[in-house]
């Protein structure tokens, strides 16, 4: 074995800016290591998050790019080990297909992870034919990565249990800029949403509580991300016990979400868009209260980011969020789909200043100890190694 180990990392990278592509910038960010080289190819296709999961020409053609440019690195650099994202759309599987078929033909071993929570569900839905190739698929895999111990369950029965890994998400804390005022120091309070503007990440549920809270409190809603309203994707991030009732009722989920954005924005809801990962740390910095009700995640790294900057986050208990935010330590979990639930939390959030202040303290030092950069690259770098010389 080389005393350097070469990696290709084909993942992508901003723009746009969601989880995949702002978490895979921040570990190749924060590469140092010496003993496992990596070598970048930028896998992304898209400009917006809105035209993720289509299968169309411009995407073929854009995958067609980014295919010979991985082919000419593998080739010149001859890599033992290919680390790359796997994609839980039609669409995203035949690009990852490609390169992990192509990786293992020309001899190299290959890691492949999943940031999201709903591996299982996107498979229960296909036909059997395509379930069977999906097993094959992942059977080229030396071993999947998942986001937290409560995301293994998408795999079992597809792969053996200890090929089935654990690497959490991790932020850098000298990345966040120093709090610009104190948690619920005065009002109007900042309520704080970072996501696809969705249904899968509970923005209905939490258009509905900012209505009942507004009525109650001197409140605003800061909004940071971009809107997805097509059924097609909107719904692929759905588990499967709430993708058929979105199918059933997506146009009037997605009329009430545009409804509300559109009478309040400018009001006291304000929305930023898609913006850079240094705005959004500026602006955890004067939030108050971080909260993303979702159906459906992996292990957020907007959780993550908000619990850097001191905030309570509210959320609930989808994919790997419990292992990240503590209940009545670091932030509140609610029920998924309750809107009430969700007013209420935040509204006791708002009566209760001082404990927020202490839940954002609390949970800036969990990053400290457990969800810090430099342990999920020392992590992913001996997990690399170890795959190389077939420890695997």
């Amino acid at each position: 074995m080389d005393a350097v180990v070469r990696v290709v990392a084909a993942v992508p990278t901003p723009p746009p800016y969601a989880g995949p592509e702002v978490g895979m910038a921040m570990l190749l960010r924060a590469w140092r290591s010496e003993r496992v080289r990596l070598y970048h190819v930028r896998t992304t296709l898209r400009r917006s998050n809105a035209e993720k999961g289509r299968f169309d020409v411009a995407g073929v053609v854009a995958f067609a790019r980014v295919f010979v440019r991985y082919v000419r690195v593998l080739l010149r650099r001859r890599p033992a080990v290919v680390f790359l994202l796997l994609s839980s759309s039609r669409a995203g599987l035949v690009r990852d297909a490609w390169l992990i078929v192509t990786a293992r033909l020309l001899g190299c071993r290959v890691v492949g992870q999943y940031r999201g929570g709903n591996f299982g569900g996107f498979l229960q839905r296909q036909p059997p034919l395509l379930q069977r190739a999906i097993n094959m698929l992942l059977h080229q895999l030396a071993c999947v990565l998942v986001q937290g111990e409560r995301l293994r369950a998408h795999f079992v029965g597809l792969l053996p249990a200890q090929r089935v890994r654990v690497l959490h998400n991790g932020v850098s804390l000298e990345e966040f800029p120093p709090r610009r005022r104190q948690v619920l120091q005065e009002a109007p309070y900042r309520l704080l949403f970072v996501g696809h503007i969705a249904f899968a990440k509970g923005f209905r549920e939490l258009a509905r509580a900012y209505r009942w809270l507004r009525e109650r409190y001197a409140v605003e809603l800061w909004v940071v991300g971009t809107r997805i309203a097509q059924p097609v994707v909107a719904s692929s991030f759905l588990p499967p016990q709430w993708y058929a009732y979105y199918q059933q009722h997506a146009a009037e989920i997605e009329a009430e979400i545009d409804a509300f954005l559109q009478q309040l924005q400018g009001d006291t809801v304000h929305f930023f868009g898609h913006v850079h990962t240094t705005v959004v740390r500026e602006l955890m910095a004067e939030a108050d209260v971080f909260v993303l009700p979702s159906y459906s995640e992996g292990a957020s790294v907007a959780v993550l980011e908000a619990m850097a900057s001191g905030l309570p986050v509210v959320t609930t208990p989808v994919g790997a969020l419990p292992e990240l935010v503590e209940p009545g330590q670091t932030g509140v979990l609610v029920s998924v789909g309750a809107w009430q639930e969700l007013a209420e939390a935040l509204a006791w959030c708002l009566q209760h200043p001082q404990w927020c202040r202490q839940a954002g303290e609390r949970a800036r030092q969990r990053v400290r100890e457990c969800f810090t950069l430099e342990h999920t690259v020392a992590q992913l770098e001996q997990l690399l190694w170890e795959v190389a010389q077939g420890n695997d």
